[in-house]
């Protein structure tokens, strides 16, 4: 019985060794959110869904406002699934704001999904999706390794992490929250996204989605929390006019409703639709790195005409 037991033990041991040592090289080539939840506290953040974890760029934003400074902007933007408005956003956008900051720079980008919801009540809090996934279950946000998150919420069979997801070499994950995206960019190449992604919005969004009190009144908390710890910003990214076109049918008063919003707080809003033409999109939805780069640019500049 006793070979049996120390044989069990040292494959146990063995196991445990492996699994740390898996835990340990995880990287920004394991998935498109572990490193933002491994990241210390932050001083200044950028909040949204994909667009903006896609489109805008710390490093951009660190050299045009924070030049000659030792504070740095952070990327804690997500997904439409994942980092809509809600209580599970706010709870961990209030986890990963350093304590005691009161001179924050905080660049909230907002669209009609990110206030929408897809469940059969779109006031059904209780039934949001995100509180079934990451976002609502990590809630420590700042450990590295994050072995929580790992055990908990990571999506794909751990041999990905030795294999630095070599079925999607496209997505590098930056140690400042931006989402690179490396794909083909040639005529054909985007064009069949563009037009996969209007066929998705228009036939499986569009017809579930619908605007959110719920939603759009932490989209409110949020921004007066952010105030609490600096200066806020408020963005609507450029999209394909496609699917601005789409988001019209799904919110057609989203500018009346946000411009509000921003004139109640004080916070100054920008809205690129009227330069939607003007860049180049990897799918329509997500800006291309040299267009998140020109964005980011124009923001950083618009942020200092307003300090």
């Amino acid at each position: 019985m006793k070979p049996f037991l120390i044989k069990v033990s040292f494959f146990l041991l063995l196991v445990t060794a492996a699994m740390l040592f898996v835990f340990f090289i995880a990287d920004g080539k394991s998935d498109a959110y572990y490193l933002r939840f491994t990241t210390p506290q932050q001083h200044s953040l950028i909040i949204g869904t994909s667009r903006a974890a896609q489109g805008l760029q710390p490093e951009v934003f660190d050299s045009i406002v924070y030049a000659h400074n030792e504070h740095h902007f952070f990327n804690y933007a997500f997904t439409i699934t994942d980092s809509p408005f809600g209580e599970a956003y706010y709870e961990s956008i209030q986890h990963k704001l350093a304590e005691g900051v009161r001179d924050g720079i905080f660049i909230v980008t907002v669209d009609p999904w990110s206030l929408s919801s897809n469940t059969t009540d779109p006031n059904d809090s209780v039934n949001f999706h995100e509180n079934k996934g990451f976002m609502g279950k990590t809630k420590y946000v700042n450990l590295n390794p994050n072995i929580p998150y790992l055990v908990q919420s990571y999506g794909e069979p751990y041999v990905n992490i030795i294999r630095k997801w070599k079925s999607s070499t496209d997505l590098l994950l930056h140690k400042d929250g931006w989402l690179q995206v490396d794909v083909p960019m040639d005529s054909p190449s985007v064009a069949k996204r563009l037009q996969n992604k209007i066929n998705d919005y228009r036939m499986n969004f569009l017809p579930n989605f619908h605007f959110s009190t719920v939603r759009f009144n932490y989209f409110q908390k949020t921004l007066s929390y952010l105030q609490q710890h600096g200066k806020v910003y408020l963005v609507r990214l450029p999209i394909h006019p496609e699917i601005s076109k789409i988001e019209d049918e799904l919110m057609p008063d989203f500018e009346e409703k946000v411009n509000a919003v921003a004139a109640t707080l004080h916070i100054p809003y920008l809205d690129f639709r009227t330069m939607d033409n003007h860049y180049q999109y990897v799918d329509g939805n997500h800006l291309y790195q040299s267009s998140g780069k020109e964005v980011s640019e124009t923001i950083a500049g618009w942020i200092k005409m307003h300090p």
